[in-house]
């Protein structure tokens, strides 16, 4: 996303139009940075999979949960990456960092520059932080799909069989956010 063109367009807003639009690069901004987050616990578990094979269903869930909670730290997370899909350092590092920038955002930012929505160039500088970040967390999404393409391939892996684990991973991801949302 060109930075430039989303400043202009922001800069033809109203005063409360604007605070939506920074509101809402801010979601986009968590949402890029958690998809990329849950594209390395989808491959993850994908790895596992075909490294532990599971042979009973408290297996699998195990395998499955440790890596859908997504508590592990974002150097760990990497690294692990990193090892079971040949990342380059590059990578790994800039996966570390946009991990734990999401966390960042979620969980400090606001109480940090909270006052940078009260002053039109701090309104500048959210909206060009909230983009960086967008902008980031896509080209690494896209650079994670690679590496998992190229994973595929050196395996070995048949599409169907593929297809089957994908299907039950996102069976259990629904299962464990179900029952995550019924606990809340």
């Amino acid at each position: 996303m060109d930075i430039q063109h989303i400043i202009a367009h922001f800069e033809q807003l109203s005063e409360e139009e604007q605070t939506k639009e920074i509101y809402a690069h801010y979601g986009l901004a968590l949402y890029f940075g958690q998809a990329a987050e849950q594209q390395v616990a989808h491959m993850l578990i994908f790895d596992k999979l075909f490294q532990v094979k599971p042979e009973t269903g408290e297996q699998y869930t195990a395998l499955f949960e440790e890596y859908a909670a997504a508590t592990k730290p974002a150097g760990l997370l990497a690294i692990e990456a990193q090892m079971a899909y040949q990342l380059a350092d590059a990578d790994r590092d800039e996966l570390q960092q946009v991990l734990m920038l999401r966390e960042y955002l979620a969980g400090s930012y606001f109480k940090i520059h909270a006052a940078l929505v009260l002053q039109p160039e701090g309104k500048r500088r959210l909206l060009s932080d909230f983009t960086a970040v967008q902008n980031r967390s896509r080209a690494l999404h896209a650079r994670l799909q690679q590496y998992q393409r190229e994973y595929v391939e050196r395996t070995g892996v048949e599409p169907e069989l593929m297809q089957q684990t994908w299907a039950t991973v996102v069976r259990d991801a629904q299962r464990v956010l179900a029952a995550q949302a019924g606990v809340a």
